[in-house]
């Protein structure tokens, strides 16, 4: 798997929320690794260690999440169209993703970040961040963009409850994945199973 050790200066041991729940943990470690060179340590090892910052988890999830999911044929304008990440509103995640999209690409299209002020219409995107400073605006944003194609993630209390598909939400110290499948069959929208098998709520999931 490719190590993007440059998006910090030393690999960086995993961080305390991330041992808790441990057959979670694996899994969930394997896609932090990818995302941003972790390797895993000891709790001595942890203490000696610059842990990574919330933001820096939130954009690690943001570049990797075009591995783990599919769009409708018709979201890309060509075969060489960019995966665009578009952050609506106020936050630091911006320029941690600043940091790892440097020529980095996916399926052979590049990344690329586009930067929303408060209230803007996100338009051509395949990833919608709405930043909490947005929390207000975004059931309605989110009602308006239900079948649009775009994956929408967000990072406040009752965002999937609002339609948003994916939230990356801080619960009991840790960052949390949480999943709307249902909002994601409204978007055309295909969620790998290995990003579903990270995540500690899954709504719309069949028994």
């Amino acid at each position: 798997m490719e190590i993007l050790t440059r998006v910090f200066h030393r690999p960086l041991r995993a961080p305390r929320w991330c041992r808790n729940r441990c057959d979670l943990c694996a899994i969930l470690c394997g896609l932090l690794v990818t995302a941003a060179g972790w390797i895993a340590g000891t709790s001595a090892s942890i203490a000696e260690e610059p842990q990574p910052s919330e933001y820096q988890v939130k954009a690690a999830f943001l570049v990797n999440f075009p591995k783990y999911v599919d769009w409708p044929t018709n979201t890309f304008a060509g075969m060489n169209s960019p995966i665009v990440i578009a952050v609506l509103g106020e936050s630091r995640v911006v320029e941690e993703i600043q940091k790892v999209i440097a020529g980095r690409t996916v399926n052979g299209r590049q990344i690329v970040l586009k930067r929303l002020a408060s209230g803007a219409e996100p338009g051509a995107c395949q990833i919608l961040f709405i930043s909490s400073a947005e929390q207000q605006l975004s059931p309605n944003l989110l009602v308006r963009l239900k079948d649009a194609g775009i994956l929408t993630v967000g990072e406040s209390d009752n965002f999937l409850e609002g339609g948003g598909i994916i939230n990356l939400v801080r619960r009991d110290q840790k960052i949390a994945l949480e999943v709307n499948l249902t909002a994601a069959a409204t978007a055309r929208i295909n969620i790998s199973s290995k990003l579903l098998g990270v995540a500690s709520v899954v709504k719309g999931k069949s028994k």
